[in-house]
């Protein structure tokens, strides 16, 4: 009897040390932006959770105590449970020496344990918070809440001696709580309160155009892009091909007029054998050089990550690298592409050259609407429409709108959102390739 409770007593440490990973983890993915929206849909738990998130450095030190309680009590009751299971298994099979049984059995109940604990208590619920921060953080919130003020005296205790080791050690503790405004709370300053925001960021902001409000406010979201928000995908990618012939190849420059394309081996895409910069071709061509083989005007293209900062890859291109990096592995197919235009569009809104006047993401209908590919990313419609969207998981435009569904939709299908709505106008396959979007203040399915 007494093993059964040991037993139920350490797979119940292994699931409190869950739901402490659990919390944690939820508590860092919830996304600032969220958490007043579900204060207010959720009632009490929604109230809670914000307060709990409020004071993040609190609970997260409440979720370590509960962490270390849970795993201390499970090396303390869970091994000797367990290894009491082989002692039956050692007298059918005979074995009498001491040290043996001893050593199996503890061998055994490590082995277990640390299985539970590393599956069960750490990678299962920490990967669930991830994926479901927002749902983990709700269910968790109030016995979180509970177990802090129930323990408040140990934690106080805690942080109050780790803030005396890093004041011993010449840091400032204080330093994580400078800032008064979050990110969000600025942009909220900046969209709704321009006639007196001078008072709040400084006297000279007083006359600032819409323009230089929207570069400070764009400014303030590029810091958390990666390079999967703001990328291209790669059918959109004009290239060049070393199967075609040379006349082919220059028709293409001719017509899109860049000035730095990607050479690929053939038609498949499969593999990319540099990059052409037009400029070398123009070169060569005055010094009276044959360009029947682009190969020997290849230069190296570089391949960044879907998951790299956005603002890591504007550092390389400030620094020299080629304005053109391909998104992907670099034995594999590329996903996407990024140029300089696309992360200075991110920052200062759409550029345009003298080439291509009418090439925008979006193109404004005389009804309010706005037309444009699926394949846009969700932020240029963000920045067209003026205002934030829980995008999930999706990339682009056409993403929002299947993960939406759940499913692909079809051609007139109209999608619904909290402050617009989207017509598929055009598909190509599974691909959506043309979308008109409705405002709510534009509600009107007009053509």
């Amino acid at each position: 009897m007494i093993q059964v409770v040991a037993l139920i007593g350490a797979m119940f440490l292994v699931a409190l040390n869950g739901f402490f990973v659990a919390a944690e983890f939820g508590l860092v993915k919830l996304r600032q932006t969220r958490v007043q929206s579900l204060a207010t849909q959720h009632g009490m738990r929604g109230r809670l959770l914000a307060k709990v998130h409020g004071q993040l450095d609190a609970y997260l030190s409440a979720c370590q105590l509960g962490i270390t309680l849970a795993s201390l009590g499970l090396g303390w009751i869970g091994e000797p449970a367990f290894a009491q299971l082989l002692m039956p298994l050692f007298t059918v099979i005979g074995v009498e020496s001491e040290k043996l049984m001893h050593g199996i059995s503890l061998f055994f109940a490590f082995s277990c344990i640390s299985f539970l604990h590393i599956v069960v208590g750490e990678l299962a619920p920490k990967s669930l918070a991830i994926r479901e921060a927002e749902k983990i953080s709700l269910w968790t919130a109030t016995p979180l809440y509970g177990f802090y003020w129930a323990m408040y005296p140990a934690i106080w205790l805690l942080n109050t001696s780790a803030n005396a080791v890093l004041k011993a050690a010449g840091l400032d503790t204080d330093q994580g709580h400078d800032s008064h405004y979050s990110t969000e709370e600025l942009k909220l300053i900046l969209r709704g309160r321009r006639a007196n925001v001078a008072s709040e960021l400084g006297a000279s902001t007083g006359a600032y155009s819409q323009d230089e409000w929207n570069t400070i406010a764009h400014s303030l979201d590029f810091s958390r892009m990666t390079v999967s928000d703001l990328m291209r995908p790669s059918h959109e990618m004009v290239c060049l091909r070393r199967d075609l012939p040379l006349r082919d190849n220059m028709q293409v420059v001719a017509r899109h007029r860049f000035s730095r394309y990607p050479l690929f081996e053939d038609a498949s895409g499969e593999r990319v054998a540099g990059m052409i910069h037009l400029k070398d071709l123009l070169l060569a061509r005055q010094a009276g050089s044959t360009l029947d083989d682009l190969s020997r005007y290849v230069r190296p293209v570089q391949y960044v990550k879907p998951d790299m900062p956005a603002l890591d890859l504007f550092r390389r291109f400030r620094k020299g690298a080629p304005h053109f990096a391909l998104v992907g592995h670099k034995n594999a197919k590329p996903i996407g592409f990024l140029t300089l235009d696309n992360l200075l569009g991110a920052l200062v809104g759409q550029i345009h050259d003298e080439f291509r006047q009418g090439d925008a993401d979006w193109t404004r209908m005389d009804d309010g609407t706005l037309m444009g590919k699926g394949s846009l990313p969700v932020v240029s419609l963000e920045r067209a429409l003026g205002i934030d969207i829980d995008e999930g998981k999706a990339e682009s435009v056409g993403g929002l709108v299947i993960q939406a569904l759940n499913d692909l939709p079809s051609e007139g299908q109209r999608v619904e959102f909290e402050d617009f709505d989207v017509v598929v106008k055009k598909m190509k396959g599974p691909r959506i390739v043309l979308v008109r979007v409705y405002p709510k203040l534009f509600d009107d399915e007009g053509g």
